[in-house]
């Protein structure tokens, strides 16, 4: 279940009626009820989810990520271009 789509009163419940389980699930029982406590803490539910600054940071980070591939794809082309020109290059002897 994708907690960001919670309203705020379902997170509150889940955050104040700590989830049971068998010691055969502990590990994951004890991630889910940890993010429970950041969507408390960041106030991250369905009705705030695109004003967050959550948001904020994954767009920047979806910016950077298009500018570091359109740098690559410039440095990938201009090595091509190089060596091209390299092997255009008459030989001499």
């Amino acid at each position: 279940m994708w907690l960001v789509n919670c309203s705020k009163k379902d997170i509150e419940c889940i955050f104040f009626n700590k989830i049971m389980y068998y010691e055969a699930y502990k590990e994951q029982a004890q991630r889910f009820q940890k993010l429970v406590n950041v969507c408390i803490e960041k106030d991250i539910n369905s009705g705030r989810y695109w004003e967050s600054k959550w948001r904020d940071l994954e767009l920047e980070e979806f910016l950077n990520e298009e500018c570091r591939n359109e740098r690559i794809e410039k440095q990938m082309a201009d090595a091509a271009r190089r060596a091209k020109w390299r092997l255009e290059w008459p030989v001499t002897d």
